[in-house]
């Protein structure tokens, strides 16, 4: 199956002009992944806070946008999931020393980004589900109250966090289960279908083959028959072809006759012979 490039997919994304907001706010998902992260390692914890709300809450205008005024397109579709695990691998990853738990929700979502990415390779239509969007909408509150635990300090911000990303990881394990069983069964019927095409061409291969074979065969039968079939017999067929007025010619006596005509010798012509008459008249008055 042949792949398109993601570039390939932009030029053909930017044909239609609905798509450009819902990719736009698609990718500035990709910017705030690292906005996030610079926001907090520079002490603003409520900034980085409130990036997180904001950037987050695209995820679900982009689809809205797109749906409504006709915006989809191949790009954003490949687009959004790479957004999304960028988003929460990358601000996760600078807390991780506050919060040492998000390791699991790390590692889940890189598991899950690596079933996407084969399910592609193989069929090429990894395909989202309604548990998948319910594991994203899970997994940014996480990192919000992992960042808003890291900044209060309080035990029972601590424990709701934690207990968030306990939770979120449940669900993202569900989610890779069920990526992989439809991959799984995605890539079970492109085998079967590339068996069937296969077995297909042989039996059109061995079919061309026997009717070669049979042709070849009702030739040169009929090229063995044409030279056993006897010279008067051919004769009589072609005398059946000829037009009403010529088929009483004796065609058998003409083909019997026909070495005699040849054998028979050619009499040359005698020459003539002049005879000048005399005039009686003139040699009587003499």
């Amino acid at each position: 199956m042949n792949k398109k490039s993601i570039i390939t997919l932009f030029k053909e994304s930017l044909k239609n002009k609905n798509t450009y907001i819902p990719n736009l706010l698609t990718a500035s998902r990709l910017v705030g992944a690292f906005v996030i992260p610079g926001l907090f390692l520079s002490g603003n914890i409520p900034g980085a806070i409130i990036a997180t709300a904001a950037f987050a809450s695209t995820d679900f205008f982009d689809g809205k946008i797109a749906r409504k005024y006709n915006g989809y397109s191949e790009f954003g579709r490949i687009l959004d999931p790479i957004v999304d695990k960028v988003f929460a691998i990358v601000p996760a990853i600078a807390i991780l020393p506050n919060m040492p738990l998000l390791t699991l929700n790390i590692g889940a979502e890189a598991a899950i980004a690596y079933i996407n990415s084969k399910s592609y390779t193989t069929n090429g239509n990894p395909k989202s589900s309604f548990l998948g969007k319910f594991k994203t909408f899970c997994l940014f509150p996480t990192i919000g109250l992992a960042y808003l635990s890291t900044a209060l300090n309080i035990p029972e911000v601590n424990i709701l966090a934690n207990a968030f990303s306990i939770g979120t990881f449940a669900v993202q394990g569900a989610v890779a289960k069920d990526y992989h069983k439809k991959a799984k069964e995605a890539n079970n019927k492109t085998v079967e279908l590339a068996q069937a095409n296969g077995e297909n061409i042989e039996e059109e291969k061995e079919k061309q083959k026997t009717e070669e074979v049979q042709y070849t065969q009702e030739k040169e039968k009929k090229q063995t028959q044409n030279t056993t079939i006897p010279a008067s017999q051919q004769i009589a067929s072609t005398q059946e072809q000829l037009p009403d007025q010529w088929q009483d010619i004796d065609i058998d006596a003409i083909v019997d006759q026909m070495p005699e005509l040849i054998e028979a010798p050619i009499e040359e012509p005698k020459p003539k012979v002049l005879i000048r008459k005399r005039n009686n008249t003139n040699r009587s008055d003499e």
